[in-house]
């Protein structure tokens, strides 16, 4: 079903669909789109695991270092973007209750109606007084909260457009359709992705080589200011996979930086298995610096994983464990968010707020510089 409705959609526009429109259709097409599906995605047996699925200490850490943001309000409340299948949420929740942090609200913004389901059930098991605190919400129709929005791998599943460089001009990528098949192809771009284009490889001093592929979020900003427009005054907390501008587009990421999972397999070929697999591609941590700042917040915080985590120091709660072999279990499970090697460095952190107090991080190591 998905297949034949972009081959319609493929047949309609003259042949060519820009890749952005393919993700939106094969990622969240109701009923058809892979978050709209009923199949298992995220930890074991699913397409890919994240962080709270990992070590629940992550959520945990998160809970204790956004105890500053918290108290700077008389009665904070919190919103999850794609909360997953609410791992995060309830752990997140136990630790402010065990740290005697209270809040108003938990908002949970969750488009899926599958995942939704599946974080009705894991809120289910939190005591009554918790629980009774999360409310879903479908759209951003909300009043502007005091306090902090959270978004933990979100961004890298936002539309992006994908482009190539070819004899010194830029092309965009898309799908159409050959005897039958999607097939990928590439089309002279429109004036706004190549002015783009321009702009990025002048700031990053550097012109795209012959055949150099890459991807950019053209409407970032507007997805932004929607989201950001939930804060009245406070903060938000990005989790996420990614890159400085000058490192994303680095010439030996020649081929881009988009990902496909798919029973925890990286997959190459994004036209393959429709609906069933993910589809991503790494932050661009600069653009989301520049468009908050347009937006009136300022950077409070920009730095990895790793040194976000470790500093509210972790392994000392898992100290706290008396079986020496649940400790050593536990201490494998966040050496995967710390280590360099696997989530501490390619993950970034970043907070940004607005009408409150600042440098409200000084003891950690920004890269803010590194912008």
């Amino acid at each position: 079903m998905l297949k034949e409705l972009l081959k319609n959609r493929i047949e309609q526009s003259n042949g060519w669909i820009p890749f952005d429109l393919f993700f939106n259709t094969a990622m969240y097409e109701p009923g058809l789109g892979y978050y709209s599906s009923g199949t298992y995605k995220i930890g074991q047996g699913g397409d890919f695991t994240t962080a709270p699925e990992i070590s629940k200490y992550f959520s945990k850490a998160i809970a204790r270092q956004t105890n500053r943001l918290l108290e700077m309000h008389d009665e904070p409340s919190v919103i999850e973007v794609g909360a997953g299948k609410g791992t995060f949420a309830f752990e997140y929740l136990k630790e402010l209750e065990e740290i005697g942090v209270e809040i108003g609200q938990y908002y949970i913004l969750e488009i899926s109606a599958d995942l939704r389901d599946r974080q009705m059930q894991s809120i289910s098991n939190l005591p009554k007084s918790i629980r009774d605190k999360v409310t879903w919400l479908e759209s951003l129709e909300v009043d502007p909260i005091d306090g902090i929005l959270i978004a933990n791998e979100v961004i890298d599943a936002l539309p992006f457009k994908r482009f190539t460089i070819e004899n010194n001009q830029t092309y965009e990528l898309g799908v159409t359709l050959k005897n039958g098949e999607l097939e990928e192809a590439a089309k002279k771009s429109g004036k706004k992705l190549s002015d783009e284009i321009e702009i990025i490889s002048s700031e990053i001093d550097r012109q795209f080589e012959e055949g150099f592929i890459s991807e950019v979020r053209l409407d970032f900003q507007k997805w932004f200011k929607a989201i950001s427009g939930m804060i009245n005054k406070g903060s938000m907390i990005f989790i996420d996979y990614g890159y400085v501008r000058n490192d994303f587009y680095r010439s030996h990421r020649s081929k881009g930086n988009m990902i496909c999972h798919y029973q925890n397999q990286v997959i190459e070929d994004p036209l393959k298995n429709l609906g069933y697999q993910d589809i991503s591609a790494s932050v661009d941590f600069t653009q989301l610096a520049n468009v908050a700042i347009d937006e009136g917040f300022f950077i409070d915080l920009f730095t990895t994983q790793a040194m976000f985590l470790l500093n509210e120091s972790s392994l000392s709660m898992i100290g706290d464990i008396d079986s020496e072999e649940s400790r050593m279990r536990e201490i494998q499970k966040l050496k995967q968010l710390i280590m360099p090697d696997y989530m501490g460095d390619v993950f970034k952190c970043m907070i940004l707020s607005k009408k409150i107090s600042k440098d409200n991080f000084e003891e950690l190591n920004h890269l803010t510089h590194t912008l």
